[in-house]
């Protein structure tokens, strides 16, 4: 189902989301590690966040930017124990994401590796509205966060991350109005096509 466009002077059903992951690539083994999702839909706001097993070591290197280890995960569901949540939750809203194509590759494969079915996904791109949009100094999110003086708390993790694009989306929604554009098209994640035929 192809969903509506998003009226900027009223941004609704929307699902913010963000991962940390132990590496940058699924390719050469790197797996979720924390996945955190705020939905808005109307007046009510719903969460959903975990620390997520990889069944993997992650790497210092990760650790150091996100501050998960593996003696964090070890007891914590691994993703196919979670997959049809993930699915349930996310399904029939649009997606927000910084950076998009990285955090909806790993959700998506993800899913589809548990043996179940990826929903559609249609998402926005807060990097992609910043870079076409706007004239910030550097697109990174703690920076645009900075720059609006948006307070950031635990930087690199999940949830954390979904509060500041939150915060940034309602900054980038409200200047887009003031632009006069109305509205905004959600963008289809072809990926999740391109994996499953694999």
């Amino acid at each position: 189902m192809i969903p509506s466009p998003i009226l900027t002077n009223k941004p609704d059903n929307l699902v913010f989301l963000d991962i940390e992951t132990t590496g940058l690539s699924m390719e050469h083994g790197a797996r979720t590690c924390e996945i955190a999702m705020l939905k808005v839909s109307g007046d009510t706001e719903t969460e959903f966040c975990t620390l997520v097993n990889p069944g993997c070591p992650i790497p210092e290197f990760s650790s150091n930017i996100h501050g998960i280890t593996t003696e964090m995960v070890k007891d914590a569901p691994k993703f196919c124990d979670i997959a049809k949540d993930i699915s349930n939750f996310i399904e029939g809203f649009v997606l927000v994401c910084h950076n998009a194509y990285f955090d909806l590759n790993f959700v998506s494969k993800e899913i589809m590796e548990s043996g179940i079915n990826s929903p559609e996904m249609y998402f926005l791109d807060t990097l992609i509205i910043s870079r076409q949009y706007f004239s910030f100094e550097s697109n990174k999110l703690g920076d645009i966060a900075r720059i609006l003086d948006i307070e950031v708390n635990q930087a690199h993790r999940a949830m954390a991350d979904v509060l500041t694009m939150k915060s940034i989306s309602k900054y980038l929604f409200a200047n887009l109005y003031r632009k006069g554009i109305d509205t905004l098209e959600p963008s289809y994640f072809e990926q999740a096509l391109n994996i499953k035929k694999k």
